[in-house]
C-alpha cells in the first residue's frame, strides 16, 4: 500500500501512468513504484513563472495498492541488458532538462535575429541589427550555445558507446553527463536573458516570445538536477573527495 504527496508530476494530464519515489517497508529501501492515473488525486498547483506548458502539478495516493511487478530499483541496475537500460537514469533525466534548454535558447537567438532587422531604438536611424553591440552579444551567445551543445551531444555520443558494454558505466562518465546537462542548461539561460536585454521592451509583454523564453529559461535552471548547487557533486568527484554517486 502507497500514501504519498509528489511534486513537479510533470505531464500528468496526458498521462495513465505515474511513476513516484517512496520508501517500502520498514527497511526504508527506495523504490520506484508505477501508479496508475486513475487511482491519484492530481492537485491544481502548478502556477510558476515558466515551462507552464509541462503542467507538473503535485499528486496524491491515498493507500493505493501496487502489485510487486510494479515496484523497483534505480539503484539496482537495468532489469533489461540492453544498451538503452544501460544508459545512467539520473543522467538521462538531467539530459532531458538540458535538451529542452538548449532548444528554447536555439528559438531565442533565432527571435532576436528576426526582431533585430527591423527595429530600431528610440531616438535612432539604425535597427538593432546594425549596431555593434547587438552584433557582438549576437555572436557571442552563437558561439556559447555552440560550445555548449556540442559537449552535451559529445559526452551522449560517449555514454551511449559505453553503455554497449556489459559492464555498468563508470562514475567518470556518469559525472561528464551531468556536467555537460548542467552546463547546457546554465549556458542556455545566459544566452536567453543576453537576447532578452537586446530586445529592449518589445521583450516585456505576455505575448513575447522573448519574454516566455525568458521565463522557461530560468525556471528550468531551478530544478534540482541542474541548478547552481548541482555542480558540488561532480566537482567532488572531479576532486577525488569522499562522494555519494547513487545519483549520478
Amino acid at each position: 500500500m502507497v500514501s504519498g504527496r509528489w511534486p513537479f508530476c510533470s505531464g500528468i494530464n496526458h498521462a495513465d501512468i505515474m511513476f513516484a519515489g517512496c520508501f517500502v517497508d520498514d527497511r526504508q529501501v527506495p523504490s520506484v513504484v508505477a501508479l496508475n492515473k486513475d487511482e491519484l488525486q492530481v492537485l491544481d498547483t502548478w502556477h510558476t513563472l515558466g515551462l507552464r506548458g509541462t503542467g507538473s502539478h503535485d499528486c496524491v495516493a491515498d493507500d493505493v495498492f501496487v502489485p510487486a511487478d510494479r515496484v523497483f530499483s534505480v539503484f539496482d541496475g537495468p532489469i533489461v541488458d540492453r544498451p538503452l537500460y544501460r544508459f545512467p537514469v539520473f543522467g538521462f533525466f538531467a539530459l532531458s532538462i538540458g535538451a529542452a534548454a538548449l532548444g528554447n535558447a536555439r528559438a531565442a537567438i533565432d527571435d532576436l535575429v528576426e526582431l533585430a532587422g527591423g527595429k530600431k531604438g528610440l531616438g535612432s536611424t539604425r535597427t538593432l541589427a546594425e549596431r555593434s553591440a547587438t552584433q557582438a552579444a549576437a555572436a557571442t551567445a552563437e558561439s556559447a550555445l555552440g560550445a555548449a551543445r556540442a559537449l552535451f551531444y559529445e559526452v551522449i555520443e560517449a555514454a551511449w558507446q559505453v553503455s554497449h558494454d556489459a559492464e555498468a558505466v563508470p562514475v567518470t562518465m556518469r559525472n561528464r553527463l551531468r556536467l555537460a546537462a548542467t552546463h547546457a542548461v546554465r549556458t542556455s539561460a545566459d544566452v536567453v536573458r543576453s537576447m532578452y536585454d537586446l530586445a529592449g521592451g518589445t521583450a516585456i509583454y505576455d505575448n513575447a516570445p522573448l519574454q516566455r523564453r525568458f521565463r522557461d529559461a530560468f525556471t528550468a535552471t531551478a530544478h534540482f538536477q541542474v541548478n547552481e548547487a548541482s555542480r558540488e557533486l561532480p566537482g567532488r568527484v572531479l576532486l577525488d573527495q569522499p562522494a555519494d554517486v547513487s545519483m549520478l
